[in-house]
């Protein structure tokens, strides 16, 4: 049978010297691992044709599992998120705000976004991390378990279906594990917050004659919360101000660094008086005036609603987390059963439960009237609302009797994978695979408050010499009056009596079959000409439950509506490999790659993607590649069936008598008028003084994205310079139909700006038919927006062994990114340019110097953000902080192995302890900046 599942020297060898070279490892290292391997053919990310010898079509980086463990790194996104080519998704670091998405880990190709990347594992998709969204959450991906990582940084639609627009992230796990394997690490950074620790169990061997072989992992990790209080520099963070400068020429903004705590609320409660003066409550229930500390902070705006950092108001850094928590079990079992010497049956099963949560502030209330006979009342506030003619007060108040609000997660995925494959014939492979996976989410809102019993039980009256709720029903149902007036006054009755939690559950379901055919058609002059024909199905299903008080809207801050939408696609594809040239002068070698898919969606309709490659070799020494692909994305559950949720919005109409006149061009007032709606038109009177009732909901009628990339590249590995290798690799994506989410002033605006009334927006909202009046709308997504981003990627690797020192290693892999604009609209004015600003800077990039020398190992790895601007919009008026500096992070590690059974991992990351730069929109990270701050690494790997 020819071996599937092993990698031959010769395949890897050609692999790695084609695409990037292996991002933590030399080439020549990983292709020593299996020396004297007959040669084989393996499936190559990027394509389906199995290929012997042969070069990747498609520029490929490669990361190893084993360096990922040596890195320190203890979930796979930490290391995807690192490279320059990728951005970071939604992660700890970013979803704190995000409930329902609370400890997640997705990565985000070129920035294109989570749900435009696609990730495989072992060359098949895996299910969805979050309801609704189609990107895998790589919690669910044990870092034990990863004999590499291949990456595709380019439109790959064709060859893996939807969602590959901006790439593929194809994860290959173990199948090499004899015996028992444990494996601990732990980092603990130098300030507390932050600490992480894993340990895992691997267990594999060959049974029944050799005929199974089984890989088993249990991989326990946890991280633990980090606060804004745990780090000095975001414990003294930095924001902004209005400028109290008004002079012309001044920046309308200046950094303030520093607390700035809000100067009209409080967690004790906080009043206006009739006086003009400010009071709160002491730890006593009394009544004193507000400390304002080192006094309001000056100038125009709103820097009045601030004070100094010693004032008694409510300070946001004292809540909220900078990095969730998270703590995961995962459980790992693949097994491959030979038939016989040419099949085998193979499966993959996962289960994961991990729990994460978000921590915002209290409950809080800034509409919050207290009758002037309230019953908990000091007599000295009595009096001042007596005296100065006062029938209620406003109290202002972060309500901490109820705890922090949080937002905890639990997450739980199953994942059954059967297949069989084998040979047809001595040129013809074959697999095929079915898998069901499933994701189950609980939500609990804790710290969460009943509205109505709020309001009831703050309203508290004498009767008869007792303290009681002045509401008669709700007395008799067993109101319990709260005291209000100060810190911990309420009593704990009142707080159970007001206090409650909520929650939601949600259901992903995937189900997916696919089969591949893949071998040799017939012989050319200059080689065999290849192929693979696939056939695929799969159904994506979603629900969520809401607890009924989030679908009556009955507590604090929060509502949902349940969801359930599903769709199913089937995919026929079909690629080749033709070899033109062989062994000729300027022509190494020649060959073309083609490859189509046509696709099915029961939402979406059918759709295709296509792709045309050209491999061209001219010396041995230097290669040439080109590609040119369409790649689609088909909408995602969330997008297609979010639930109608109501929503209020203010905005302005602009088919309006003044508004109408002011349009971009002539469409406007062309279009109004083709609505029915007369020169001089206004909406009635009421119309502009109130908010507007309509919805937010997704959009049923969405089609897929469409993207048109293409890569022109070089590989040069001379002859005359060995274990060197250097890629270049220039890159372009254009998408278009994008989804973008539009708020109803952009539709209202848009729909009317259009050349006609036959557009995306006009759909979004209905006028009144007498009036003319807007009386309803829908928020969602349309298909709208566009992309066009362009760069290089560089990656150059020197492997340096000597006799004596040891060996050494260079590897610098690098991305400059040339434009990345997006339009959510297609309206030229709405064009965003964000190449250069801190979101999208020009260059990043990784470096590693390693050594080793016998039993040690050490490396020195560093990774680069290039100087940035916080808007390319600037102007000198704005503000005076829109340069954001360069920033590189350096770690050093190493591994001594003490014998073949024992290694010992160490190092120190960010081991010169950089902060993000003291800039107000990146001072606490963002997603793009390291926040843990120098953090040392211990870990060790013993095989039983």
């Amino acid at each position: 049978m020819t071996s599937i599942s092993s990698l031959s020297k010769a395949v890897k060898v050609a692999l790695l010297a084609t695409t990037s070279a292996a991002l933590m490892t030399s080439a020549g290292a990983y292709a020593e691992e299996q020396e004297g391997d007959s040669i084989e053919r393996i499936e190559v990310t990027g394509s389906k044709i199995k290929r012997i010898g042969e070069l990747s079509p498609t520029p490929i980086t490669v990361i190893t599992g084993a360096d990922m463990m040596d890195m320190g790194i203890t979930n796979v996104a930490d290391i995807l998120n690192k490279l320059p080519s990728s951005t970071v998704g939604i992660s700890p670091e970013t979803s704190n705000n995000t409930i329902f998405a609370n400890g997640l880990n997705q990565t985000d190709l070129r920035g294109l976004g989570s749900d435009r990347t696609l990730v495989l594992v072992n060359g098949r998709r895996f299910v969805a991390g979050s309801n609704g969204s189609s990107a895998v959450d790589l919690n669910t991906i044990p870092t034990a378990m990863v004999s590499r990582i291949e990456v595709i940084t380019g439109g790959a639609s064709a060859v893996y279906g939807s969602d590959a627009i901006a790439g593929v992230i194809n994860i290959i796990t173990r199948t090499d594990v004899q015996g028992v394997e444990l494996d601990v690490s732990y980092i603990q950074p130098e300030q507390s917050g932050g600490e992480e620790g894993q340990f895992s169990l691997t267990a594999g061997g060959n049974f029944l004659d050799d005929k199974l072989s089984t890989v088993f992992n249990f991989t326990y990790a946890e991280q633990k919360e980090l606060r804004p209080t745990d780090r000095d520099f975001l414990d003294n963070p930095v924001n902004s101000i209005y400028n109290p400068d008004t002079s012309e020429g001044a920046p309308a903004r200046i950094e303030y660094i520093g607390r700035k705590p809000l100067s009209w609320i409080n967690e004790a409660g906080t009043f206006f008086a009739g006086d003009g003066g400010q009071y709160t409550f002491g730890p006593d229930g009394a009544m004193r005036e507000f400390d304002y500390g080192e006094g309001l902070i000056p100038g125009p705006g709103n820097n009045a609603n601030y004070c100094g950092p010693s004032c008694e108001g409510y300070d946001p850094v004292d809540y909220g987390l900078i990095r969730t928590p998270l703590d995961r079990k995962v459980f790992t079992l693949n097994t491959d059963y030979e038939i016989n010497d040419e099949h085998k049956i193979f499966t993959e099963i996962t289960y994961v439960d991990y729990t994460s949560n978000g921590e915002s502030t209290p409950v809080f209330h800034t509409w919050n009237p207290v009758m002037a006979d309230n019953a908990f009342l000091p007599e000295e506030t009595k009096q001042l609302m007596a005296d100065t003619d006062m029938e209620y007060f406003n109290l202002y108040r972060i309500d901490g009797e109820f705890g922090n609000r949080t937002y905890n997660q639990d997450r739980e995925t199953m994942r059954f994978l059967v297949g069989l494959e084998g040979v047809i014939s001595d040129d013809w492979d074959y697999s095929i695979h079915a898998q069901r996976g499933q994701l189950k989410e609980t939500t609990l809102w804790k710290g969460q408050i009943w509205d109505e019993r709020y309001e009831q039980a703050k309203d508290a009256i004498l009767v008869d010499g007792e303290i009681v709720c002045r509401d008669v029903d709700a007395r008799a149902a067993g109101c319990v009056p709260m005291n209000l007036l100060g810190v911990n006054q309420a009593s704990q009755e009142s707080i159970d009596w007001v206090g409650t939690s909520a929650g939601q559950t949600a259901k992903t379901t995937q189900t997916s079959a696919g089969l591949i055919v893949s071998g040799a058609l017939f012989d050319l002059p200059a080689g065999y000409v290849s192929a693979a024909f696939s056939a695929d199905y799969r159904k994506e299903e979603s629900e969520t439950n809401p607890d009924q008080a989030l679908i009556d809207g009955t507590i604090f801050g929060n509502s949902a509506n349940p969801m359930k939408g599903e769709y199913d696609v089937t995919e026929f594809a079909a690629e080749f490999n033709i070899p033109l040239l062989s062994d000729m002068f300027l022509a190494h070698d020649l060959a073309l790659d083609l490859a189509y898919r046509w696709m099915d969606y029961s939402t979406a309709g059918q759709d295709d993607a296509w792709k045309v490659g050209l491999n061209w070799a001219p010396i041995e020494d230097l290669r040439l590649r080109a590609t040119r692909s369409k790649s689609v994305r088909a909408p995602n559950i969330g997008e297609l069936f979010s639930p109608a949720g109501q929503t209020f919005e203010s905005f302005t109409d602009v088919c309006d008598k003044i508004n109408v006149e002011l349009g971009p061009n002539d469409n406007r007032k062309a279009n109004c008028q083709a609505a029915g709606l007369p020169q001089g038109w206004n909406p009635s009177d009421s119309w502009y003084l109130s908010n507007h009732a309509g919805s937010n909901a997704g959009n049923p009628d969405l089609k897929a994205e469409t993207s048109h990339d293409y890569t022109i590249g070089a590989v040069y590995t001379p002859n005359y310079l060995d274990g060197f290798s250097i890629t270049v690799d220039y890159w372009a994506f254009e998408i278009s139909d994008a989804i973008e989410y539009i708020d109803v002033s952009t539709a209202v605006r848009y729909c009317y700006d259009s050349e006609s009334l036959d557009n995306v927006y006009c759909s979004r909202f209905t006028r009144d038919a007498a009036t003319g009046d807007i009386v309803d709308f829908v928020q969602s997504p349309v298909n709208s927006a566009s992309f066009d981003v362009k760069g290089v990627d560089i990656e150059s690797q020197y492997d340096i062994p000597t006799d004596s020192f040891g060996d050494f290693k260079v590897h610098v892999i690098a991305t400059y990114l040339e434009q990345w604009q997006t339009n959510p609209t297609g309206f030229a004015d709405d064009l965003q340019v964000d190449v250069g600003e801190y979101t999208d800077p020009r260059w990043k990039a990784m470096f590693s110097l390693g050594w080793k020398y016998d039993a040690l190992s050490l490396e020195a790895r560093s990774n680069y953000r290039h100087s940035a601007v916080a808007s390319n919009d600037w102007k000198p008026e704005n503000n005076n902080y829109n340069d954001i500096p360069s920033s590189t992070i350096w770690d050093f590690t190493g591994s001594y192995a003490f014998n073949d059974d024992l290694t010992l991992r160490f190092g120190v990351l960010n081991a010169f302890d950089l902060a993000p730069p003291r800039n107000p929109y990146v001072y606490d990270g963002a997603g793009y900046y390291d926040t843990t701050g120098r953090a040392f690494f211990l870990g060790a790997n013993y095989k039983l």
